[in-house]
């Protein structure tokens, strides 16, 4: 090749072309310093469900700090609608405010990074209730313990819960509950009504309607479940008993008052019961079979249930298995 071509070749070729920049990845946020930013800002946070789809398009996060609104329709954003609380997300969207109320709106993008994850709620007794009722617990879990009823805002006994109703805990002014329309079905709160004979906990996410910005708190219940009558604990209800007596086993079944798993120690020492059963499930429905006992021999058998709040166990009681003879493995006696 002579020297013109080449100089041709290299009139034609020019300078090699820049890769594009590639944009930067947003930084994660704290929902406070997300929250602090204003509206108008897109940012990125990750933070834990509060509820599903009991609120409609709303779904509320939380971190260690601070709570946020997420708005979408589920049917323009897959799989935003199958959200459950529990669920842990990382989502980029920009901030807005709506009547009060800061949310996410529009959502950029979303995943999911882990589910079942354990929900924190800011506990306040109900003497104090309107303390919760502010700035700084807007979009998080609260539980106001201690509550006797609920009013309406006229003074009468709430009965049936009526979808986009207020309430009062207590009756007290500045302590509002609202019941969301799109809480229904067997778990809902449409037509469930409050505990009575007892005091009980109140769980929902705080949140904000004010046109004019300011004040406008209210609770929000997501299910019936959030009723909560002793503190959450399981609370037994009813006495451990045998069923299903054999020379060799029976079945101990016993209630609570909420869920728990199912537990059973048991010996022929009150005081050293030596063997243990579990069953993880959560119910308030117990039963547990205990298998090749003793024929014709008292067992002392102490029942527990345990959950998030905490551990509840009955003290030993004896239960006997019938009398006969124990058959040894090859079909001798």
């Amino acid at each position: 090749m002579n020297f013109a071509l080449l100089l041709l070749a290299g009139a034609f070729s020019g300078p090699a072309l820049a890769s594009p920049p590639t944009p930067p990845t947003p930084p994660v946020l704290t929902l406070k310093a997300a929250r602090a930013l204003g509206a108008g800002s897109t940012v990125t946070v990750r933070a834990v469900v509060l509820n599903g789809a009991e609120m409609g398009n709303l779904r509320f996060v939380q971190d260690g700090e601070a709570g946020l609104a997420l708005y979408a329709q589920a049917a323009k954003l897959p799989g935003y609608g199958e959200l459950q609380a529990g669920d842990s997300i990382q989502v980029t969207g920009q901030l807005k405010v709506y009547n009060g109320l800061m949310e996410m709106d529009p959502i950029a993008s979303f995943h999911k990074l882990a589910s079942g994850q354990r929900l924190h709620p800011v506990r306040v007794p109900v003497a104090q209730a309107t303390t919760a009722f502010v700035e700084a617990n807007e979009g998080r879990l609260i539980e106001i313990k201690g509550v006797t009823r609920l009013l309406t805002p006229a003074g009468a006994p709430a009965e049936a819960l009526v979808g986009n109703a207020n309430y009062l805990l207590d009756g007290t002014a500045g302590a509002l509950l609202r019941v969301g329309a799109a809480s229904t079905g067997p778990q809902g709160l449409i037509g469930a009504t409050a505990p009575t004979g007892e005091p009980f906990d109140v769980r929902g996410v705080m949140s904000q309607y004010s046109p004019g910005g300011t004040g406008g708190y209210q609770l929000l219940p997501r299910l019936a479940t959030d009723f909560v009558r002793g503190s959450g604990l399981p609370r037994l209800t009813e006495e451990p008993v045998p069923v299903n007596v054999s020379p060799t086993g029976f079945t101990v079944v016993f209630s609570t008052l909420n869920a728990g798993d199912t537990r059973v120690r048991y010996g022929l020492d009150a005081k050293q019961l030596k063997e243990s059963r579990v069953d993880d499930a959560l119910t308030t429905h117990h039963s547990l079979t205990l298998n090749d006992l003793i024929p014709g021999t008292t067992y002392y058998v102490e029942v527990s249930s345990r959950n998030a709040a905490g551990t509840e166990t009955a003290s030993p009681v004896p239960f006997i298995t019938t009398g006969g003879k124990r058959v040894r493995a090859g079909g001798k006696n």
